[in-house]
């Protein structure tokens, strides 16, 4: 709540993020041990001190992770704490989920360009998609949040605004109920 309020910090794509501790130790190491600042990375040198990169974060509003901004590489390092699988669609426009044939399968997919691999194992039928470097940049596209995620997004949104403090329609609508019933009690 801090680092949003005072710095406008946020974590992207938190609706897919799958080790959020893992994340905010990485990012709290590459500022304290390594010196860089988040959103410059290594584009600009090490800063000589955990002082001077603050100074230069907070100077430049770089308090900030570069992500989706179109830099690759950036997007490299931090794909390991996100799980994209739940936003894969096929042709129709359905979700993705793996079947369980019993059996280990490969198979080619989307015009021959991509190869499909579907394994068993005791936890179930894990289906991993190997796509051509060709069509590397569409990949790394951030994809849009499913709409049966959208509803649990806002709750968890709107609690984080109450938790900070800031009003929303809901709680000036509880407001105003709670105002119109005391009158309603007195008279």
């Amino acid at each position: 709540v801090h680092m949003h309020k005072m710095h406008g910090f946020f974590i992207p794509d938190i609706e897919y993020l799958k080790d959020p501790k893992g994340l905010l130790t990485y990012l709290g190491l590459k500022v304290k041990r390594d010196f860089l600042c988040l959103y410059c990375n290594e584009r600009c040198h090490p800063f000589s001190s955990l002082e001077a990169v603050r100074k230069h974060m907070e100077a430049k509003s770089h308090c900030k992770v570069r992500y989706g901004d179109g830099g690759d590489d950036e997007e490299v390092e931090l794909e390991e704490f996100y799980d994209y699988s739940s936003s894969y669609m096929d042709e129709d426009g359905k979700q993705l989920v793996a079947v369980n044939d019993g059996a280990n399968s490969v198979e080619l997919g989307s015009g021959g360009v991509e190869l499909v691999i579907r394994s068993r194992s005791n936890s179930g039928v894990s289906t991993k998609t190997l796509g051509s470097r060709e069509f590397l940049r569409y990949y790394r596209q951030k994809p849009r949040p499913a709409p049966a995620n959208d509803y649990a997004i806002s709750l968890a949104l709107a609690s984080s605004y109450k938790s900070m403090g800031l009003s929303t329609v809901q709680s000036k609508e509880r407001t105003i109920r709670m105002k119109v019933l005391k009158e309603i009690s007195r008279g």
